[in-house]
């Protein structure tokens, strides 16, 4: 089961690699990378609750190119949270069959189906919970260790561990 777990975090993280690997043409501003057309701002629905980092926060992220490869550069205020216990909120996305999960996706919108994601790594959170979390559609709020990967290989940009949902209220 673990193997199997592991072959389809490895198949949903390779669909947002190829996304990288895509060549890319200046975004926002004439900046290149995987920035979305619009401001993510006028996406998000989810409101910023104070005691819980913000996804507009969790998007200062600029792309250097470093050989054939992106890497993400992160705003200083982003790295300040690096092995940090913060909050969050979003929306589940699990990554196997099930109820309940404890290891899953959190995004700033929900997904449009399965495979497919409408924002990039940056608004996008691996969670390792101590405990299941039975899936909704509804956001949730989750509290744990935020982690800031600056070379992960499945793309990854964010990795929240020890989580647990939590209160909105801090």
């Amino acid at each position: 089961m673990n193997r199997l777990l592991m072959v389809t975090l490895a198949a949903a993280m390779l669909l947002m690699i190829a996304n990288l690997a895509a060549p890319q043409s200046p975004g926002i501003g004439g900046k290149r990378g995987m920035e979305l057309p619009i401001d993510p701002q006028l996406l998000n629905n989810l409101p910023e609750i104070k005691g819980i980092v913000s996804w507009r926060l969790l998007g200062q992220v600029k792309q250097a190119q470093v050989g054939q490869r992106f890497v993400p550069e992160f705003d200083a205020e982003v790295r300040k949270l690096d092995q940090k216990d913060v909050k969050l909120q979003g929306y589940m996305m699990p990554i196997t069959a099930g109820e309940k999960h404890n290891h899953f996706l959190l995004t700033m919108r929900p997904a449009d189906c399965a495979f497919c994601l409408s924002v990039g790594p940056e608004y996008i959170v691996e969670v390792k919970a101590k405990t299941s979390i039975k899936h909704t559609y509804e956001p949730v709020v989750v509290a744990g260790r935020l982690n800031v990967l600056r070379d992960d290989p499945f793309g990854l940009y964010y990795r929240l561990t020890d989580a647990q949902l939590s209160s909105a209220v801090k």
